[in-house]
């Protein structure tokens, strides 16, 4: 692991991505001195990405660990990740970045797609079979179409088939073993500490309260809250109490058209 003196932090924004929608998803096309200046120096990502191998051979190193890849493999990205690449002359790839907010946008109604927990424990790479890489890449297409238009629901648009695209990732990546991602408890007891908060929030306000109702400890709560949320549980439920302390909370919510263009 490289020392955290010279990892360097990127956002989307830093990214500046042809597609860009909000500075909350991007698609940015990866190769050569491009691809060098943003990935062959040490990377702490402040977003989800896939990075889809359309050419070339490269090695992609996350939190330590080395992932060769080639054309028709796909490498999944997590939050706070830290990365390196190294490539071949002739790779080339894009990468598809998104915020948890973006990739809330959209309640679909589907508990396997609510939201960014579906992507716990996910394998950094997949490896899609010729013809199911070709349907993912039309996908990307679709995407790079719809997020160019300045038309009426493009964000949802993109949201939706950003969702198909995990849902692929994830079903060529692990199969039937994370098909049932959502039974992992640290995922349910956020998500029951989610609800809690959001039909208890003006009578409960101590995280103690809310673990005691999960029978956890609070630091146990607070630390997987953390984890997920990048805020403490005490934090998320200051946000939910206080009017004006919605945005912290927003991200994690459902969507409720709170975004507009």
């Amino acid at each position: 692991m490289p020392d955290s003196a010279t990892i360097r932090t990127i956002n989307i924004s830093s990214l500046r991505c042809p597609v860009n929608i909000s500075g909350d998803f991007g698609i940015l096309p990866l190769s050569g001195e491009k691809a060098l200046e943003i990935l062959a120096v040490s990377f702490k990502t402040k977003f989800f990405a896939l990075l889809i191998t359309t050419a070339g051979k490269a090695e992609v190193t996350l939190d330590g660990t080395c992932h060769p890849v080639s054309r028709g493999n796909v490498v999944f990205i997590n939050y706070n990740q830290v990365g390196r690449l190294e490539m071949e002359s002739t790779f080339s790839a894009r990468m598809i970045v998104f915020t948890r907010s973006f990739y809330n946008l959209i309640y679909t109604g589907n508990h396997r797609i609510k939201n960014d927990t579906a992507f716990s424990g996910l394998p950094s790479v997949a490896k899609f079979r010729r013809q199911e890489f070709t349907e993912f890449l039309g996908t990307v297409t679709d995407i790079i179409a719809e997020g160019s238009r300045q038309q009426a629901l493009a964000r949802e648009v993109v949201c939706l088939l950003l969702k198909v695209m995990m849902l692929k990732y994830i079903r060529a990546s692990g199969g039937e073993n994370y098909i049932g991602f959502k039974t992992n408890r640290t995922l349910a007891y956020v998500e029951s500490f989610e609800t809690l908060v959001n039909q208890n929030f003006r009578q409960l306000k101590r995280t103690s309260e809310y673990a005691g109702k999960l029978n956890i400890t609070p630091n146990y709560l607070n630390s997987i809250v953390k984890e997920r949320m990048d805020l403490t549980a005490e934090q998320y439920i200051r946000n939910r109490v206080i009017p004006g302390g919605r945005k912290a909370v927003a991200e994690h919510e459902p969507f409720r058209y709170r975004d507009r263009f």
